[in-house]
């Protein structure tokens, strides 16, 4: 029970225990964002940000690349290639902050890469983390792909409708 509870309050964005070192796997190792670095050429889903307590209460926008624009608001599948970038900002005082946080990433990749989570790739970028979360979390943190790290984005996103990985609409993004 207790590990449930943890993984739910990290999957759902709460605090995570402080970490005493670095994660071994190779997909839980920082290095340079592979995929979705080039978020600033994609179509911004969001006219501001909005307050996202499943992305540890941040404020976050929604980017999405050009392959999978046309599909995201339709009933169409969803095109492997597809990638969706939240930047997010942490919260201060019930509005958007100045500190950058952590970029989160989905692609849709082809069958077979993940079938239990439709095939997403899921990935937590996060270069320059405050001093306090750097030493939580052990360092700059990128967790992505096979890593457990990641297992509680796919958890939260399979809970939403029609297989997309829990893409919202741009129509209620636009409020």
């Amino acid at each position: 029970m207790r590990i449930v509870t943890w993984l739910l309050l990290v999957g759902c964005g709460g605090s995570q225990p402080p970490t005493k070192k670095q994660p071994t796997d190779a997909e839980s190792v920082f290095g340079p964002l592979e995929v979705g670095a080039d978020y600033a050429t994609y179509t911004k889903l969001t006219d501001k940000p909005f307050l996202s307590l499943d992305h540890g209460n941040r404020w976050v926008d929604v980017y999405v690349n050009s392959i999978g624009l046309a599909a995201y608001d339709s009933s169409a599948p969803i095109p492997v290639g597809t990638i969706v970038v939240k930047t997010s900002v942490l919260d201060e005082d019930g509005a958007p902050g100045t500190v950058v946080g952590p970029l989160y990433v989905m692609e849709k990749r082809a069958a077979g890469y993940a079938p239990a989570e439709d095939d997403w790739w899921y990935a937590l970028h996060w270069a320059n983390p405050p001093a306090e979360d750097a030493v939580k979390f052990g360092g700059p943190i990128y967790w992505r792909g096979t890593s457990a790290r990641v297992d509680y984005c796919a958890n939260c996103h399979t809970d939403y409708d029609r297989s997309l990985g829990g893409l919202i609409p741009s129509s209620v993004l636009k409020r």
